[in-house]
């Protein structure tokens, strides 16, 4: 994760008069990767009558690829009026399309005083090899060319131009403004713990990554749906399985109300726009020790006649152990399950 990447965040709240969530705010952020640990600045901006700048630490998780970071400190901020300044809490999520790398996903803020909500929103960056800002003195070592990142730190550092505005802070005009970018969940307080994308119960993960290391684990490199980029992906469980075969229903959860789904494994689209009723959508997923991690997510396509939409999903392994898991979406928030597979020791 080491380097810059840079970018925009949407925010839910208006910030500076705009409508919530109709206008892009410029973001940037300077990253060091030391084992999972991560260190950094945010740069938060739009014009000049709003720039911030603040320290951050995260964590990496290998295996989901997945990052959570939080602002910690605000260093400076220029906003105008009466504002106040918010930090930011980021969930974001790596992806790769050839040569480009991306990290997305969410953010939600809390105003530095009183802790009350800043606002929430979506953010999208791309690794690049200058700075709008000044460089950063841990940034000064080279960081590596881009490639897809793994549990070890990336070298390789781009060169410095003048400092802007930004910061993963935001202030708080009347409406309180958001600061900085990422997923809305809970935040570890330890970099011992785990984050979980996007998006949301990252209790999951935080249980995963303290009991045990998560096995690398190996994703298809596959574009991911507009709809998974535009909407919260919540984690509502992790399954852990010795099982290579495994059977996923989808039912209706309780009354038939023309619940509408969309669902994607890894990316990859399974059924679209199927209804959901007493008869189940199947579909079958194969673990081996090179296809290893499992990520399901389903899209409500409406919310039925009772909203939210909601499913009740099945999943048999080895075809004798059977996990109910109740899911709910709606037109902001998709369900995730992921299912990581380690073979039993012998």
């Amino acid at each position: 994760m080491s380097g810059i990447w840079r970018g925009y965040f949407n925010s839910s709240t208006s910030l500076l008069g705009d409508m919530p969530g109709d206008v892009k705010y410029k973001f940037e952020i300077q990253l060091l990767q030391q084992k999972n640990a991560i260190k950094g600045v945010s740069y938060s901006y739009k014009t000049t009558v709003f720039y911030g700048k603040a320290d951050m630490t995260g964590i990496y998780t290998p295996g989901n690829r997945s990052l959570l970071l939080k602002e910690t400190k605000l260093v400076e901020l220029k906003i105008a009026g009466q504002s106040e300044a918010c930090l930011m809490t980021c969930y974001l999520d790596y992806s790769s399309i050839g040569k480009m790398e991306f990290l997305e996903g969410t953010f939600f803020s809390l105003n530095i005083k009183d802790k009350s909500d800043c606002g929430s929103g979506k953010i999208h960056l791309e690794r690049v090899k200058e700075s709008d800002f000044v460089k950063e003195d841990f940034s000064k070592a080279k960081f590596a060319p881009a490639k897809p990142p793994t549990a070890k730190e990336n070298t390789e550092s781009p060169k410095t131009t003048l400092p802007g505005s930004s910061s993963a802070i935001a202030a708080n005009p009347t409406p309180k403004l958001p600061a900085t970018v990422s997923p809305p969940r809970s935040v570890p307080e330890s970099t011992s713990q785990t984050p979980r994308e996007t998006q949301s119960n990252s209790k999951d993960l935080l249980a995963t990554e303290s009991n045990k290391k998560i096995t690398e684990q190996v994703m298809p490199k596959v574009p991911v749906p507009k709809v998974l980029l535009e909407r919260e992906n919540t984690l509502v469980k992790t399954i852990v399985t010795d099982q290579e075969d495994i059977r996923i229903d989808l039912y209706d959860n309780g009354t038939i109300d023309n619940d509408t789904i969309t669902v994607y494994h890894n990316n990859e689209l399974v059924t679209s726009n199927q209804r959901l009723n007493f008869t189940p959508i199947t579909f079958h997923i194969k673990c081996n020790k090179n296809e290893n991690y499992h990520e399901i997510v389903v899209v409500a396509e409406n919310l039925g006649d009772i909203p939210p939409n909601t499913a009740l999903m099945v999943v048999t392994s080895g075809g004798k152990k059977r996990q109910e898991i109740f899911l709910a979406s709606n037109e902001q928030k998709n369900a995730k399950v992921i299912i990581e597979y380690k073979p039993a020791k012998q």
